[in-house]
């Protein structure tokens, strides 16, 4: 089942070499493996993907979330490396104050701590300082997906019914987690939903056919593409170097994510 695997950000690039550099200078984080036009990122248990493509920049809205334990220090840390955060204002309490927005956790009463950026391609992340909820399993700090929802109900089902997935807590109608793998991806309503053009999420899975088998009979299509070199047989894209298969589908949301079954040297 694809919930016993974990998912990861897929985060676009219009140059690979660009990002590096970026992502150097800026978080202070090097790539743990790179391949021409991909550059993967460990933050153990999690990691993230940047990769070229002439979709980047398509995403108006957060695409990756970076779970800290002390927001605060890791802001002025940015901060200090040139990093310059997002000032925020939605109106009533859901504003930005020197570029940190707090509010309170429905389940726990305790504050919460957001702040956003974007990278040199103009990928929204958001930091995150939250309380753990009673009952729910231990997330060590790292990258989560963010998925963005303009009918919240409608992404909920759709991942219940299509993926299989159960819903880890709700936060009234304005997110949904999901746990898959021992990693968690949030669901969220925003109005730039489906602004994404490219891959936004990656499951890595043992036995892509068979995923993709199950997957089918729970009414998942999956995406054909004919782009010259890169071409689809059957929903599978086979790499020519390494041989590992890699297929696409498309959420309620028009979220594109896909899954990988690594052939070559796994990425970590």
């Amino acid at each position: 089942m694809l919930s016993d695997f974990r998912v990861h950000p897929s985060l676009a690039t219009a140059d690979t070499a660009r990002a590096r550099t970026w992502y150097a200078e800026k978080l202070g984080i090097e790539p743990a493996r790179e391949w021409e036009g991909l550059l993967v990122y460990s933050m153990p248990p999690t990691m993230f993907t940047v990769f070229q493509a002439a979709s980047a920049g398509t995403a108006q809205n957060t695409v990756a979330i970076w779970l800290v334990d002390d927001l605060r220090a890791e802001v002025a840390r940015l901060r200090a490396r040139g990093l310059v955060f997002e000032e925020l204002d939605y109106g009533d309490d859901d504003r930005t104050i020197d570029g940190i927005m707090t509010s309170t956790d429905p389940k726990t009463g305790e504050p919460v701590f957001n702040a956003w950026f974007r990278d040199s391609d103009g990928n929204w992340i958001s930091i995150v300082e939250q309380p753990e909820h009673p009952g729910e399993p231990h997330v060590e700090p790292g990258y989560g997906l963010m998925l963005a929802a303009s009918d919240l109900a409608r992404a909920r089902a759709w991942y219940e019914d299509k993926l299989g997935l159960e819903a880890l807590h709700v936060v009234d109608d304005e997110e949904v987690v999901f746990l898959t793998g021992m990693t968690r991806f949030s669901v969220y309503t925003t109005p730039a939903a489906g602004s994404a053009k490219n891959t936004v999420g990656v499951w890595r899975v043992d036995d892509l056919r068979s995923e993709m088998a199950a997957l089918r009979a729970r009414g998942v299509v999956f995406n054909d593409y004919d782009l010259g070199a890169i071409r689809t047989v059957d929903g599978i894209l086979t790499d020519p170097d390494d041989g590992t298969l890699n297929a696409w589908f498309t959420d309620s949301e028009g979220n594109v994510l896909g899954i990988v079954e690594d052939h070559g040297e796994p990425l970590l």
